[in-house]
């Protein structure tokens, strides 16, 4: 349909449920960007994880690299309940309509309610949409799964992270292992302990499909996070190791060790049979204190778009990991 008849084809799927249980809600209003590609399934899937947790209106925008057109389509998608549903509204633009989108989006964002913007493009690429955009957005969430150079990607971020929040999937996609690291290391002693590391690998899962090929990523920002909390520089003390577990989402971090110059060794494992179980073993020359269990969140698809959507600000932390990577040559 053209853009045009949006409200009045929202206002006849609304007429139809009248005298219904269902209701209309809305938490927010949820845009996503994405370049219609072999990904643009997963993005949409991710997508309507949200709306089973968190009920919004989704403007749903594909950018088409052939023909000239701008069409649309308005769904109901069932939210976070039964009785709950939502607006879903799908803009399909060509790359020479592009420029139309922030024209076609603003009319339909629901006012005094805060806008996520998931920005699956490329943002290297420099889609002067993407600041067009970010004026009005409470959050932009960026996927660095689309970044072929990740030091180009950091210093992009950092230029958004002037104008609004930001906020990276992958990024999310370590908060667990952030924790537990903190947890383990809470007191000063160990602390210390930690400053004197000599080696630290990192254990990644390389097996790769086609929604996801840059399954370093995870392990260099979980790196990076350590390096720039401990202000370390010397890159030779990580070592990045790939592992294949197709029964692991790809680029998920497997396992981490720590070895120290007093021989202590700390070693952070899932465990094989419930990988969701990190197993922490602490040792030295003399002993090995008992071993310990930390429970990640399972890693369901698109739990980290809503884990990224419900977190406030940018993370400091996040800043300086790119501030990190954007110098490196990788």
């Amino acid at each position: 349909m053209n853009v045009s008849e949006i409200p009045a084809a929202l206002a006849k799927l609304w007429d139809a449920l009248e005298g219904t249980s269902k209701m209309r809600a809305s938490l927010f209003n949820l845009l996503i960007v994405a370049p219609k590609n072999q990904r643009t399934k997963y993005v949409r899937t991710i997508t309507l994880k949200v709306l089973e947790r968190f009920p919004s209106r989704v403007i749903f925008t594909t950018i088409d690299n052939a023909g000239d057109s701008l069409n649309a389509n308005v769904s109901l998608i069932p939210g976070a309940s039964y009785e709950v549903v939502c607006d879903f509204i799908e803009i399909e633009a060509s790359k020479q309509a592009q420029d139309k989108i922030p024209f076609v989006i603003l009319p339909h964002l629901l006012p005094d309610l805060p806008l996520y913007i998931l920005w699956a493009e490329d943002p290297v690429q420099d889609n002067p949409i993407s600041h067009r955009l970010e004026k009005w957005a409470t959050r932009i969430i960026f996927d660095s799964e689309v970044t072929d150079n990740l030091p180009a990607f950091a210093k992009t971020l950092l230029e958004h992270a002037k104008d609004c929040e930001i906020a990276d999937l992958n990024w999310g996609r370590i908060e667990s292992w952030r924790d537990l690291l903190a947890s383990t290391f809470y007191s000063q002693d160990r602390l210390e302990t930690l400053k004197k590391a000599q080696k630290i690998c990192i254990t990644y899962n390389a097996f790769e499909t086609p929604f996801f090929c840059h399954t370093k990523i995870q392990a260099l920002y979980l790196q990076s996070w350590l390096a720039t909390q401990l202000g370390w520089k010397d890159k030779d003390l990580f070592q990045l190791k790939p592992a294949i577990n197709q029964d692991l989402p790809p680029g998920t971090v497997i396992s981490l060790d720590i070895f120290t110059s007093t021989d202590i060794h700390f070693a952070f494992s899932r465990d094989p049979k419930h990988p969701y179980q990190i197993r922490t073993i602490i040792c030295d020359i003399e002993k090995c204190e008992i071993p310990t269990l930390f429970i990640f969140s399972k890693a369901k698809s698109g739990l980290s778009l809503v884990n990224e959507i419900t977190h406030n600000g940018t993370s400091p932390h996040f800043l300086k990991v790119l501030e990190f990577l954007s110098q490196e040559v990788l």
